[in-house]
């Protein structure tokens, strides 16, 4: 009965040992990019005017963005970060139809 205790004992410490190396792991990764998309939505909210698409991308990333965090509340890391890639993304999108846009103009 001892050694099962002990082995049960030894399983659990290994769980929660490699649960937190797994979200150490990831979670500079995770906090670099969704910094990177909320400053980004904070400028794009600054543009007074919004090239076709470029609004949808917006408010794909903003949701994208949301569902990253909430996985990272329920302790689904690797689902959030890649979520959270996702976001970044959608944001690329919509800064390169706003780039586009500007240089249309000034042609």
């Amino acid at each position: 009965m001892d050694t099962i205790l002990v082995f049960g004992s030894l399983f659990i410490l290994f769980y929660f040992l490699f649960q937190f190396a797994q979200k150490e792991y990831i979670q500079d990764d995770f906090e670099e990019t969704i910094a990177d998309v909320e400053g980004r939505l904070d400028w794009a909210y600054t543009r007074t005017s919004f090239p076709f698409g470029m609004k949808a991308q917006l408010e794909v990333s903003y949701q994208l963005l949301y569902k990253a965090k909430t996985l990272w509340q329920e302790n689904k890391w690797r689902q959030a970060y890649q979520v959270a890639l996702q976001s970044q993304k959608a944001m690329n999108n919509a800064q390169g139809i706003y780039s586009l846009s500007i240089k249309a103009h000034q042609q």
